[in-house]
């Protein structure tokens, strides 16, 4: 029996900008898949390479300074990297579609919701001018917006934060895509509508069965709504696993040191762990393993020589903690503290 096909792969991406100081390699070596279905949360620090990887994906990079220097991305089997742009433009808003950070910079402010949602429709739809109007109305209303026969006439200015999130994913979902990518949904809402618009994108996700990426600093936000977890470091996935796993055992330092990072909401105690340090510039990365300047536990080969990827059923570790070699040099459970938060420990346990 054949295995089904991914709905998404993306298979050794590097993406590289042109800039006065040569070319620089932002995303390295990336491997990823999607199933139908799935939600998968890529998480790491800003400068990471979290955002570029999506604009990959949407075939959104600046041009002509970004570009996909290696490597492929895939869309049910078809290959979608280095597209020409027209046929690009028949994928995004129809097959693919993308929930960006900041509404009111995505939104034009001198056109009315009604107009901006009317385009895409335009595009990749046959329709008369009343239906676009009835399938606007339709998904606002299934999007939560109240008076929605009325906020069509109105200019993104005149809504709410939450709102205009909301807008924007009516936006993203006029096409009815497979794939949906949203770059940090919910930053800049107050807690009680990050809820919603999460509730939003998992009710999305369900009742169409749409695939999601979600781009995200927030491992509290990945523990609610992903299925799948990717780690991101300096431009490389460090860490890969389901959700649940990645919790229950984190293995690479920096996923640790993230999860430490998270505030309890059960105990008040002190001050929160945070990483030391900044992710490095992609022009002066370190030798060896990236994170090695802020890892307790690096070791001289660390910072020498580039870890290789550990995997371990489906859960992959870049890290050479991991190697077999590290395992068995260690004739105890190995259990050294990363970093305390409101009195839980997080360890690299083997």
């Amino acid at each position: 029996m054949n295995k089904k096909q991914p709905l998404l792969e993306i298979k050794d991406l590097d993406v590289s900008f042109r800039t006065d100081k040569g070319t620089v390699r932002i995303v390295h070596g990336l491997n990823l898949t999607l199933e139908q279905g799935e939600i998968i949360g890529i998480v790491g620090e800003s400068g990471s390479g979290k955002s570029v990887t999506s604009l990959s994906v949407m075939g959104l990079l600046p041009h002509p300074n970004g570009f996909i220097s290696n490597g492929e991305i895939l869309l049910d089997g078809r290959k979608i990297s280095n597209l020409k742009e027209k046929e690009m433009r028949k994928l995004r808003g129809n097959e693919i579609s993308m929930i960006f950070q900041e509404p009111m910079t995505s939104l034009n402010p001198v056109y009315t919701i009604g107009d901006q949602l009317s385009e895409p429709l335009k595009q990749h739809r046959k329709m008369t001018a009343k239906e676009r109007k009835e399938r606007i109305i339709e998904i606002l209303n299934k999007v939560g917006i109240p008076r929605a026969e009325q906020i069509i006439h109105e200019y993104p200015h005149q809504l709410s934060g939450g709102m205009r999130q909301r807008v924007m994913i009516s936006l993203a979902m006029l096409g009815e895509p497979k794939l949906l990518i949203a770059d940090e949904p919910t930053t800049a809402l107050d807690v009680t509508i990050q809820a919603q618009i999460l509730d939003l994108i998992r009710r999305i996700n369900k009742g169409k069965n749409t695939s999601v990426m979600l781009i995200t600093h927030d491992l509290g936000v990945v523990a609610e709504i992903c299925d799948k977890v990717a780690v991101m470091y300096a431009g490389e996935i460090v860490e890969y696993t389901d959700v649940r796993t990645l919790f229950d055992e984190p293995l690479h330092p920096y996923t640790q040191g993230l999860i430490a990072s998270m505030p309890n909401m059960n105990e008040r105690k002190g001050e929160l762990y945070s990483i030391p340090g900044n992710v490095p510039k992609p022009t002066d990365l370190p030798i060896g393993c990236h994170f090695s300047t802020r890892c307790s536990f690096a070791t001289e080969r660390c910072r020498v020589e580039e870890p290789p990827s550990i995997k371990n059923g489906d859960h992959m570790v870049l890290c050479w903690l991991h190697t077999k070699e590290a395992m068995e040099a260690q004739p105890v459970e190995v259990k050294q503290e990363v970093g305390v938060n409101d009195g839980d420990q997080y360890a690299i346990t083997s």
